[in-house]
């Protein structure tokens, strides 16, 4: 017997939009498994959607304002489609309810981060369906529906987060750090290799703080060390790190682990001492230096990602030179550049000697030119090398491609390796010689299958 739920002779669909960050799109990810064990079926096209699903990002404007454009977008299908319904979720939720209804009143309902948990009840209320019970599985986890192909996934370890950065929006939205045990956690982690996950991609707030609500310390290097013999995992990737709280057990574990990529996502935020300050980054410029240094000695090779932001309040030519400065002298591998938002209701709204617009957007191209310079001279390097790819999936214009990632390239951020061969498969790994580059992605051709480390065997 079928257990989709039927109207009118036919099924109730869904349709949902995760923006933003990773951690959002775990949020997505249980709300798409909630409303499926409900009986919903998901769809890709929202024109046949019973219920269109906006889950927002409300971290500074211009995400507020791709939310409220997207969130007008789904309205507008309710005028040619006026059995549809419209459900706003998430951090926009979250922050400011009220002007949100304000802007966007014809939304059916809008749910918050807590509310998310009942969104199947919410669904069958506003299409008047018998209301059921909610889901409550054997594991101590929530499910999820990955949106992700399946031998990658996000594995979400905390929420919320205890810095108190002066331009952040992140504690006053998603509240004080909130970390899972580490038994739910490897739980959800053993659950995911046994559905296929080759590589998971540790995240939170602020992965580095792991534990400390939890267990009085700061626990993530145990968790780490704990996932290492997880059977089919092949990579474990460490996303948003704390500069200040990765200390001297994470970077030894990079030297000694089989399991963590060669990679770390470390940001910055600014190169100069005084802003760094205004910011509340509790970061010197001495302690970022020696922390990336012995990253470097601990795991030869390794790929360091950071994020900065031009425009902070107060920001001076010399300050941005200095920014520019300290990134020469770091030799970052990756450089995420984002001009400053000024957030109402964050220490940093009520800094005096704003930069202006222009001189920001000025900054902010002129830095984004030069990241994208450098990490062109990186893939030029790479050129005659051979890689260990994860392939992801195939070319969809050229069946005789396939799209992946080694190892310093994180899913959606960092670029891809496009492979030119026979006989491969997404979710396996292939050696690749890189034959040419550019500013954004690799490519090459693979030269022989490999076999995989872990003990699930198999030629790749």
């Amino acid at each position: 017997m079928s257990t989709h739920l039927h109207t009118r002779n036919r099924l109730v669909t869904f349709h949902l939009i995760s923006l933003g960050c990773p951690k959002n799109l775990v949020d997505s990810e249980k709300m798409m498994a909630s409303l499926a064990l409900s009986g919903l079926v998901l769809v890709d096209d929202p024109e046949s959607a019973d219920v269109l699903i906006v889950n927002t990002c409300g971290f500074i404007k211009a995400a507020r304002d791709e939310s409220y454009s997207v969130i007008l977008e789904q309205l507008a299908q309710k005028i040619h489609h006026p059995g549809q319904r419209v459900i706003v979720t998430g951090c926009m939720v979250q922050d400011n309810r009220e002007e949100l209804l304000a802007r966007v009143p014809r939304v059916d309902a809008a749910l918050d981060l807590a509310e998310q948990e009942s969104i199947s009840q919410v669904v069958r209320s506003l299409l008047d369906l018998p209301r059921n019970g909610d889901y409550r599985g054997v594991d101590p986890f929530p499910p999820r529906l990955l949106a992700t192909p399946s031998h990658v996934a996000y594995l979400q370890i905390s929420d919320g987060c205890f810095h108190q950065c002066s331009f952040c929006t992140i504690p006053r939205i998603r509240g004080k750090l909130r970390s899972r045990p580490i038994e739910e956690i490897l739980a959800e982690a053993r659950a995911l290799a046994r559905g296929g996950a080759r590589e998971l991609v540790v995240i939170a707030q602020d992965t580095t703080s792991y534990g400390f609500d939890l267990y009085g310390e700061f626990r993530l290097v145990d968790l780490l060390k704990a996932m290492e013999d997880i059977e089919g995992l092949e990579w474990l990737r460490l996303m948003y790190t704390y500069p200040t709280l990765v200390d001297s057990r994470l970077i030894h574990h990079y030297g000694e682990s089989r399991k963590l990529c060669s990679y770390i996502d470390l940001p910055v935020q600014h190169g100069d001492s005084e802003i760094l300050s205004a910011m509340r980054r509790g970061s010197s410029l001495d302690h970022l230096t020696r922390t990336i240094d012995r990253l470097r000695e601990a795991r030869r090779g390794i790929v360091i990602r950071t994020s900065v932001i031009v425009g902070f309040p107060g920001e001076t030519e010399e300050h941005f030179e200095n920014l520019m400065q300290f990134l020469e002298r770091t030799k970052f591998d990756r450089v995420g550049v984002f001009p400053y938002s000024r957030e109402e209701g964050t220490p940093s709204a009520d800094l005096p000697n704003e930069v202006p617009e222009e001189t920001i957007r000025e900054r902010y191209e002129y830095l984004l030119d030069w990241a994208a310079e450098q990490a062109l001279k990186r893939h030029k390097k790479q050129v005659g090398s051979v890689l260990r790819v994860l392939v992801d999936h195939e070319d969809p214009e050229d069946p005789r491609y396939f799209w992946g990632r080694w190892e310093g390239q994180a899913p959606d951020v960092d670029g891809r390796v496009r492979i030119q061969g026979r006989r491969l498969r997404p979710g396996r790994f292939a050696r690749v010689r890189i034959t040419d580059a550019d500013e954004d992605n690799l490519y090459g051709t693979r030269i022989e299958s490999i076999r995989s480390k872990s003990k699930s065997g198999g030629t790749e």
